[in-house]
């Protein structure tokens, strides 16, 4: 197969976002992308289900399973990227590895919710945290291995996974939003486990469509046309030397730093998503906490969108630049918190403050600052390619990328307890 003629990146650069769908090849990285993003986001979407319905909402195992499936998740997901990104082989066997066993972890989590009634709450809770740590290395595998790949056909095909991922943000934070119409303050529970084996086959069912595509478009064998460096066993690979760490952080340094500050920053946003409440609009807060989340993920999605505009693929926006912006960021803090406290804010009556412009602001806020999550780390992917020389490079840059993705996670997730911690003394208040 012809590269140029195949794969020739700034022919598709250069086309809408309408025409580029239109690009099997290219939708099929998007599709895989929306896999990879799809169980964390029915996890983190469930979470109300597993603590009500499955630990009883009240008992130490309902209190801890946020803090401890996030835990469990992003620390296995680090140590597996540090362990893959040693073996730079088999990158096409990994992206169908990975969706397999996302398939067979989906199927087991659906039975172990038929059946949990059945069992004691320890092994339920030991059982699932089990299987959300296979989840985790599932998804180190499928996107270890299609970044790998994205790397190597080029800029566009990272940014489709990246645009990927920002839509199964949406879809579940859009889910959930409806489902919250109608509901008030005081019936969050009711109906909470309607149609959540169905939900939890949705994730089963992405991951074998993205499978099918996967192979029906032959992305197997037109990345084995442009690379030759995806061997399949360790003797094929012992016989050329692994791209160093040291040599991709010298080329990629302020990318992954970009990625990793971003990362950071932005798991605060669950923290005070969930403590900023509604002063005037005509709505509660089990619609207005949902809003806030769909505000947060469109603006993800469009900052995705945008980073593929002609000014931001400049060459003249630096990853050095890149990685100033992600430091900017931190400005947003001061203003979480000021819409925490005045959210709060009672009049000499004791009554509270109301005020529908206030919550219009916090959601512009919310907003911008989803934008400006998926502009950074779209942008920071769409220039690992160009910033490497050769296609190991860009191969083994799939697992050093997924490193820093994992670390900006598990660091941010700690960090958010930080932040937890003041919003509850600012409430007590």
């Amino acid at each position: 197969m012809d590269r140029e003629t195949e794969f020739n990146n700034e022919t598709l650069a250069s086309l809408p976002m309408t025409k580029k769908l239109q690009n099997l090849v290219y939708l099929t990285f998007l599709l895989i992308g929306v896999g990879l993003l799809w169980p964390w986001n029915n996890i983190l979407s469930a979470t109300l289900f597993f603590q009500n319905n499955i630990f009883n909402e009240t008992t130490t195992y309902a209190k801890i399973f946020t803090s401890s499936m996030m835990t469990v998740s992003t620390l296995t997901s680090l140590l597996y990227n540090i362990y893959l990104e040693r073996r730079q082989y088999s990158y096409v066997a990994r992206v169908a590895r990975g969706l397999i066993w996302q398939f067979v972890t989906f199927l087991l989590i659906t039975l172990s919710c038929a059946f949990s009634k059945s069992t004691g709450m320890d092994f339920a809770f030991i059982y699932i945290m089990i299987l959300i740590s296979i989840s985790a290395i599932s998804t180190a595998w499928t996107q270890n291995g299609i970044m790998a790949i994205a790397n190597v056909f080029g800029p566009e095909y990272s940014q489709s996974v990246m645009m990927g991922q920002a839509v199964a943000g949406v879809l579940p934070s859009v889910v959930l939003l409806i489902v919250s119409i109608g509901k008030t303050d005081d019936d969050t529970n009711n109906g909470s486990n309607k149609g959540i084996y169905f939900y939890f086959l949705t994730t089963s069912i992405v991951c074998v469509s993205c499978l099918l595509l996967f192979y029906n478009m032959k992305i197997d064998e037109r990345f084995a046309n442009i690379s030759n460096n995806d061997a399949t066993d360790e003797d094929t690979v012992n016989e050329r030397q692994p791209v160093p760490f040291s040599v991709l952080y010298s080329k990629l340094k302020y990318l992954v730093l970009s990625i990793i500050t971003t990362f950071i920053v932005t798991l605060i946003f669950p923290v005070f998503g969930a403590n900023i409440f509604v002063t005037g609009l005509p709505m509660s807060n089990v619609q207005f906490i949902p809003l806030i989340f769909t505000m947060w993920n469109l603006g993800d999605l469009a900052g995705r969108f945008i980073a593929n505009w002609r000014m931001f693929r400049d060459p003249a926006f630096t990853p050095y630049k890149i990685f100033v912006y992600s430091i900017a960021r931190i400005a947003f803090i001061p203003f979480f918190f000021y819409f925490t406290i005045k959210s709060r804010t009672t009049n000499e009556d004791g009554q509270r403050v109301h005020s529908a412009v206030l919550d219009l602001e916090y959601i512009l806020l919310q907003f911008l600052f989803g934008v400006t999550n998926g502009h950074i780390i779209s942008m920071s992917f769409m220039k690992v390619p160009e910033s490497l020389s050769t296609d190991q490079e860009k191969e083994a840059a799939g697992g050093f990328t997924s490193i820093f993705v994992s670390t900006g996670l598990t660091v941010g997730s700690i960090v958010s307890y930080v932040f937890a911690f003041m919003i509850s003394n600012i409430t007590k208040e």
